[in-house]
């Protein structure tokens, strides 16, 4: 099992992807973490053992002003971290990263977004030098799967492998509904293990232990126990710049017919072997009784998600 936080240092990104969940309707008003939801966050981890691993993520967290001033808080705290990119900044601000984190820096996690790079060679070739400079770093390159990209995509896996790169392939979801592939890309995927994911998603009930090993925090310092809804009073751990803000401290039921929230199945969170049906169904009735409350707390996502079809 491995203990996990996300953080959300910003909202903005520079791409826009078709299949993203940040889609026209969610990118408005996107903004970075400020300087006291940061301080607020940094002090929070004064409270907890440094076993816990941060991913410094967003939509695209080199956007953010304060991104390097983070890197350089956690390691000096000597907090093990995780960056996930779109790898679209020059390869000097990775090098930057690197040079700031030294060990501390355990995976650089790149997205490759085709329809948005604008020259994949050269995003290839910044892949290949940063991979040569990585040392003890973990550095994975990951990108969306689609009927239309998929013969591409093979191309590109035939170079990270012979170039020693770590590659994946993620399953395309729209409104976190898994896309159904033709043949040729279905064969592809199931080559890699992102299709252990979709595999294990059936949770509702199953024990899990995210809001106790796990949480995300937004760039506004709103915390959840997990990805999977911000319309769920149960979810909701509080902002980290309130005194009532604390993680759980002991493991609760997953109230989502399937996980839409792969960190808890990676890091090992959720006990297939224990249910507790009675348990998540009162959580799920008292989820019920705050809902008119999170969704006008939630008023502009709300308003998004009946446009793209409220599917959460």
């Amino acid at each position: 099992m491995k203990k996990s936080i996300d953080f959300l240092i910003t909202q903005r990104c520079n791409y826009r992807c078709r299949y993203c969940s940040q889609s026209k309707g969610f990118a408005q008003n996107l903004k970075d973490a400020d300087k006291d939801t940061i301080e607020s966050f940094l002090s929070f981890l004064d409270k907890i053992p440094n076993d816990f691993e941060i991913t410094i993520t967003g939509s695209e967290p080199l956007l953010a002003k304060e991104f390097f001033p983070l890197i350089k808080k956690l390691k000096e705290k000597n907090f093990n971290f995780s960056v996930v990119t779109n790898f679209s900044f020059p390869i000097e601000e990775y090098k930057k990263l690197k040079d700031i984190s030294g060990e501390n820096l355990k995976e650089l996690f790149v997205s490759l977004h085709l329809s948005q790079v604008k020259d994949k060679n050269e995003f290839l070739l910044k892949a290949k030098e940063f991979n040569n400079c990585k040392g003890q770093t973990y550095f994975t390159v990951g990108s969306v799967l689609s009927n239309e990209n998929c013969e591409e995509l093979k191309a590109v896996s035939e170079f990270f492998k012979e170039n020693g790169i770590k590659f994946e392939l993620q399953h395309m979801r729209i409104k976190n509904s898994f896309v159904k592939y033709d043949e040729n890309a279905q064969n592809f995927i199931e080559k890699f293990p992102v299709t252990k994911i979709k595999e294990m998603s059936e949770t509702y009930g199953k024990m899990c232990a995210a809001g106790k090993d796990f949480m995300f925090v937004y760039e506004n310092g709103d915390a959840y126990r997990c990805y999977s809804s911000r319309f769920n009073r149960v979810h909701f751990l509080g902002n980290i710049k309130d005194k009532n803000f604390k993680m759980y401290d002991k493991i609760l039921p997953c109230l989502n017919k399937k996980c839409t929230c792969p960190k808890p199945i990676i890091n090992g969170l959720i006990d297939y072997n224990k249910s507790s049906i009675v348990n998540a169904l009162f959580l799920s009735f008292y989820n019920l009784m705050f809902l008119p409350y999170y969704a006008v707390k939630n008023f502009e996502i709300v308003k998004a998600k009946i446009k793209q079809g409220f599917k959460i």
